[in-house]
């Protein structure tokens, strides 16, 4: 069975999915500052919790599309996103954020195999060359000089594995759930499991300022909801080598908002490094063709 997806929404949901990782890369800028004053668990928490009660108002219209299937499928959605920011932020502590951002970042390398593995359907060679290219275009970014492996860079790669895991399962489930739903319970399984962990391995956290509140509610709406709903939208309607590639240039966004922001100065490296990103992009779709007015998908089950 085959689904005809127009190309005029598979362009909307590539923007979508470039939006997302705009906005998943402005995070990095709030987070230099909120991360001095509360701890990175805590923030987690805080943030999911936050994110899970908007998405909860925002889908009670919604609730009586609720089926066993979907709650299923979003609380395993929850799970695999929780591990990924949670390897994420434990990993941080113990690397440098340059080479966290890459190790992470390769899970564009991981993707083809961990949807071989889930999907039994070999990558393409162009989707293969596509998360390499990207790959090599990260270090250019993110690597300065390299000082050996510590487990910090091996936590994070466990992150990047969950990554790549939550793109394959989430380009599955968009196709045949309501992408509204699945957020409110990835979202909320992730509060849920976040404030778990914050209440068992943190103390209590201390009295947070106006500007940290701010920040946290930022997180929770312009880097939680808009950007898992973005993704979820995308990935529907793109397929996930391309959504893999696309949502790795939350890294580039996030350097170029650290240049507009907080006034880092760019070098070759980084010019060099998103040039090749961008030609992984181009190499995955294959823009240089011409696209289609109907492309043809097959129906994901």
């Amino acid at each position: 069975m085959k689904k005809q997806i127009s190309s005029s929404k598979k362009i909307i949901a590539i923007f979508a999915l470039f939006l997302a990782a705009f906005t998943w890369g402005s995070a990095f800028c709030v987070l230099k500052d909120t991360l001095e004053n509360v701890s990175p668990i805590w923030l987690l928490a805080f943030r999911f919790l936050l994110a899970g009660i908007i998405m909860t108002l925002i889908c009670i219209p919604r609730m009586k599309k609720m089926t066993l299937r979907t709650l299923k499928r979003g609380i395993i959605m929850g799970i695999v996103l929780y591990f990924e920011f949670l390897f994420f932020t434990v990993g941080l502590q113990y690397t440098t954020s340059s080479k966290s951002s890459f190790i992470i970042g390769s899970y564009v390398a991981i993707l083809p195999l961990i949807y071989w593995v889930i999907r039994r359907k070999k990558p393409q060679k162009a989707d293969i060359l596509a998360a390499l290219v990207c790959i090599v275009g990260l270090g250019f970014i993110l690597l300065g000089s390299f000082d050996g492996i510590n487990k910090g860079d091996l936590i994070s790669l466990l992150s990047a594995v969950c990554y790549a895991i939550h793109i394959v399962v989430t380009g599955i489930f968009a196709r045949e759930e309501d992408g509204f739903l699945l957020n409110m319970l990835q979202i909320g399984t992730g509060g849920i499991l976040g404030l778990a962990a914050a209440m068992i391995l943190e103390p209590h956290p201390a009295a947070m300022s106006g500007m940290n509140i701010g920040s946290i509610a930022y997180l929770a709406v312009f880097c939680t909801v808009v950007p898992y709903l973005l993704s979820v939208f995308g990935q529907k309607y793109v397929k996930t080598s391309t959504s893999g590639v696309i949502l790795s240039f939350e890294s580039v966004f996030g350097c170029l908002l650290s240049i507009l922001v907080l006034g880092e100065r760019p070098g070759m490296r980084f010019v060099l490094g998103a040039v090749l990103m961008m030609c992984s992009f181009l190499i995955v779709e294959k823009i240089s063709l011409p696209l289609p007015k109907r492309v043809a998908v097959k129906a994901e089950k």
